[in-house]
């Protein structure tokens, strides 16, 4: 896992942002996630997450992200995203891992499952930061999790 992680950065580093940069958006930014994410009709957990953003073009952007809900869930989610920006709108699909860590007395299990993300979002730009609403819906075996949130980030 750690050596698809450093494949995965190497890769994202010689791709070059310049065609998105001459269109006036930054290259790279990183965010912070906030929001709450709800399973079924009553489950709910604050979510807390890290997302880093590549533009690749004008339109094509890249974003792997990480996030741990807490509170009635307790899980982790990892996803690499691939994007289409249109203004300041953003449409993004991505495959990811959903993993829980359960206590079971004498003995510990992890368990992680397949999980595939659909995610909107409205990106508002003021110089550098970057403040970005999100709406997530993650298909994760039989169930679907909603997550709504915001980002707070920074472009570089």
């Amino acid at each position: 896992m750690r050596q698809a992680a450093i494949a995965a950065l190497i890769t994202l580093d010689m791709l070059n942002p310049a065609e998105a940069a001459q269109q006036g958006h930054h290259g790279n930014s990183v965010s912070a996630f906030l929001g709450v994410t709800g399973e079924g009709r009553r489950q709910r957990a604050g979510t807390i997450g890290l997302e880093y953003e590549r533009r690749l073009d004008e339109h094509w952007v890249i974003a792997p992200a990480i996030e741990h809900a807490f509170g009635e869930l307790d899980f982790s989610v990892a996803t690499l995203s691939i994007g289409y920006r249109f203004d300041s709108w953003a449409v993004f699909a991505a495959p990811g891992i959903e993993w829980a860590h359960h206590d079971y007395g004498d003995r510990s299990v992890t368990e992680s499952e397949f999980l595939f993300r659909t995610c909107i979002t409205y990106e508002f730009e003021a110089g550098e930061l970057i403040v970005a609403p999100h709406a997530i819906v993650d298909s994760v075996a039989d169930e679907k999790v909603v997550v709504f949130g915001v980002t707070l980030g920074v472009g570089f």
